[in-house]
């Protein structure tokens, strides 16, 4: 169990302290856009799908 302890601090030791990455400022809003997305579509089917899908399928066999 030390051994794990010991090799765990010494990966974690082992890595730079800095990661020079670079992030678009765009993806930041993408990201944001995506889960708000996200959120809307839940609530809207969420809010009654037995309903919704009935009404699409009398829409469509009513004609």
């Amino acid at each position: 169990m030390n051994l794990r302890l010991c090799l765990l601090l010494l990966a974690v030791l082992c890595q730079p302290a800095t990661a020079h990455a670079y992030v678009d400022p765009g993806t930041g809003m993408l990201l944001w856009q995506g889960l708000i997305a996200a959120v809307g579509a839940v609530l809207v089917f969420m809010r009654n799908p037995w309903q919704a899908i009935k009404r699409l399928f009398e829409r469509l066999f009513r004609r």
